[in-house]
């Protein structure tokens, strides 16, 4: 009986050892995982796009007459206009980019329609907005996949995610209602990336926006995968 006693204590101390290193091993991994995160995204945030700029007075150059084409155009207040320079803040490893470019001056007037989208039907609804990813390269679109006639390779559209919100799901269901009523007549094009089976995917609820065509589309970039589809169903 001593023996099987201690045999048991001794299994125990080994199984709790083992859950303890578990359990520690996963505290690391998520601090690790953490600091990376935060590294990645201080990559894309206002101080470094302000370091950008005072290291290429070329491209502040660029930014000042950007800034002053969108206010004369009535826009200038919609989201933070430094945002607008973001190529893609989510972390994409494998797909090299410049964390900011101005856009083609030529193509500045293409995202004004959808300022003003955003400003007089979507932003009442779901409040401020911050722009995760704007103008892309045709590089860099292709590395991650994009659509080849995609809406950010004429700064037409933009991604963003709303920074006072609820959960995915309530997100999704109010920017989906508005899409059903305002699409129509205004040409909302609408990436509603949301899957009502997997509501961890796209965590911080991002969603495209722009103004040429009205349409909804998720996952696949196909019709089929909208997350407003998915959500009818």
């Amino acid at each position: 009986m001593k023996r099987k006693a201690l045999w048991l204590t001794l299994v125990a101390l080994i199984a709790g050892a083992g859950a303890g290193a578990f359990v520690f091993r996963n505290q690391i991994e998520g601090a690790v995982e953490t600091r990376v995160e935060a590294a990645r995204a201080s990559r894309f945030s206002k101080a470094a796009f302000g370091a950008w700029l005072a290291a290429s007075p070329k491209d502040a150059k660029s930014y000042a007459a950007f800034s002053a084409y969108l206010r004369s155009e009535m826009v200038g207040d919609v989201v933070p206009l430094w945002q607008l320079t973001r190529s893609d803040a989510s972390p994409r490893p494998l797909c090299p980019r410049m964390a900011f470019i101005i856009p083609p001056k030529k193509q500045w007037p293409n995202i004004v329609p959808v300022l003003r989208l955003i400003k007089a039907e979507i932003i009442p609804v779901l409040g401020p907005l911050e722009v995760r990813s704007a103008f892309r390269t045709p590089e860099f679109n292709q590395c991650i996949n994009g659509a080849s006639q995609s809406q950010h390779l004429t700064f037409s559209g933009i991604d963003l995610i709303a920074t006072e919100t609820e959960d995915n799901r309530a997100l999704f269901e109010k920017l989906c209602a508005l899409h059903r009523d305002i699409g129509p007549r205004t040409n909302f094009g609408l990436g509603a990336y949301f899957d009502p089976t997997k509501p961890g995917r796209n965590k911080d609820a991002r969603f495209h926006v722009d103004t040429a065509g009205y349409r909804s589309w998720g996952f696949s970039k196909k019709a089929g995968s909208s997350g407003c589809k998915l959500l009818a169903e």
